[in-house]
């Protein structure tokens, strides 16, 4: 998956566009890799939204076949 990809899936989730993916320390993202969280295994970090509106949010899988998703406002 690309990070054009990844930004459209996070898109879908969160139910607006996002136009900024950023680390949980809110630096850029390069590669999806700069998201990777170890435990829960999954991906972390935040998003501007169109809008300018930020949100932290966690990507984690369960059960291998599930993933489960949250995101908090953070503006």
């Amino acid at each position: 998956m690309t990070l054009d990809e990844f930004r459209q899936d996070l898109s879908k989730r969160m139910g607006k566009r996002v136009t900024e993916i950023l680390t949980r320390d809110g630096e850029s993202v390069q590669d999806l890799t700069d998201l990777y969280q170890p435990s829960p295994a999954g991906f972390a970090g935040q998003v501007v939204l169109v809008g300018g509106s930020r949100h932290s949010w966690e990507l984690w899988q369960e059960a291998e076949a599930m993933w489960n998703f949250q995101s908090t406002d953070i503006t």
